[in-house]
């Protein structure tokens, strides 16, 4: 009994459409940071140097006022979505989200080879303690869904910006103002991944993004929720940036990066779960597919994680862009060129074979 009323779903708890345009920005914000981000800035700046490191925050920024413009001003991109071979590689995306945002919860630990910090604990104990978390984190949104995300986002997003300005400043006064010596300004990898497409796969890292996509379509004007979301993901970067220059593996340095990366991953990891029902339920299937796909996903992070970051990260990340490239050159053909009737009618056409889904909230 008391189990059964523990794990009761409670009603209308994906509906986030009443809360003001600065909560679902804050929510977006810390959807959109991920525990990757982080590491992922720092690793960047050691790998490919500062410069990159930088055009990977700056493509970050502006990826969300990028999306919000192009689904405001390209007729019919919001369509996308219910479009099953994107629903399908959005589920990829969020399970690499989930994957990801568990290796930094390991390297915040002082598990894995990205970044140097404070050894806190073995991997024979951290990755059992990794995975006992993620699957509370499944419970949790099982029983709360979106909106227990949200909510919990505000929360989150305020340790990880406390968290990261202490974190900037100490590494600032610990390191005397000097840079790490350690630092490029741009190495032969990173003049690799700049030119031409690094920036083009970064800034098309929402477009395929099932947490944005859900918290997009709860409210009317895409144009100033994105700008909200890019505010609050952008005010923490300015301090993750500063980090990342002036950062040496200390204990107290360790503890504050752990903090951080703990706000990171929870709230991402619990967004990329309330994803995976929203897709899931989306091609008729209900949600608890999307359970299922979450659990495989943190199940089997422990045969992934010797990989390291960067090269999950290009798992996920390498052809991304070139999906996101096809849905806007459709996008814009049916737009500019396929009359109207002519798209109902290949509408109509993809629902009959099964690659155009409906769904109604």
């Amino acid at each position: 009994m008391i189990l059964d009323k523990f794990l009761k779903r409670k009603d209308n708890q994906d509906n986030i459409s009443e809360m003001s345009y600065r909560r679902v920005g804050i929510s977006l914000g810390a959807s959109w940071s991920w525990g990757v981000s982080m590491i992922a800035t720092i690793a960047f700046m050691y790998t490919y140097g500062i410069i990159p490191a930088l055009v990977w925050v700056l493509g970050n920024i502006l990826a969300m006022p990028l999306f919000g413009y192009i689904k405001v001003k390209i007729r019919g991109f919001e369509k996308w979505i219910n479009f099953i071979p994107l629903i399908l590689f959005s589920l990829f995306i969020a399970a690499m989200a989930i994957i990801m945002n568990m290796q930094a919860l390991l390297i915040g630990l002082g598990g894995g080879h990205d970044v140097a910090s404070f050894h806190f604990l073995n991997n024979s104990y951290s990755v059992p303690y990794i995975i006992f978390f993620s699957l509370a984190i499944l419970l949790f949104i099982y029983k709360y869904g979106l909106r227990g995300s949200a909510l919990s986002d505000l929360g989150y997003y305020s340790l990880q910006i406390f968290a990261v300005v202490l974190l900037a400043v100490s590494s600032v006064i610990i390191s005397n103002l000097t840079i790490n010596p350690s630092l490029q300004l741009l190495t032969e990898v990173g003049i690799k991944w700049v030119f031409p497409l690094g920036l083009l796969g970064i800034i098309t890292g929402v477009f395929t993004d099932p947490m944005m996509w859900q918290r997009f379509e709860q409210k009317e004007d895409q144009i100033k929720l994105s700008l909200w979301g890019s505010f609050w993901f952008g005010l923490y970067m300015i301090f993750v940036v500063l980090t990342g220059l002036f950062f040496k593996p200390t204990l107290f340095l360790g503890i504050l990066l752990l903090i951080v990366i703990f706000a990171l991953a929870t709230s991402t990891i619990g967004s990329a779960i309330a994803a995976m029902q929203y897709l899931t339920k989306k091609i008729g299937i209900g949600k608890t597919p999307g359970l299922i796909i979450a659990f495989i996903a943190i199940t089997t992070w422990p045969y992934l994680m010797e990989l390291g970051m960067a090269k999950i990260w290009n798992i996920y990340a390498g052809y991304r862009w070139k999906v996101v490239a096809s849905m806007l050159v459709i996008s814009l053909i049916g737009q500019y060129i396929i009359k109207k009737e002519y798209q109902e009618k290949i509408i109509s056409f993809m629902k009959k074979i099964k690659l155009f889904y409906k769904y109604e909230q």
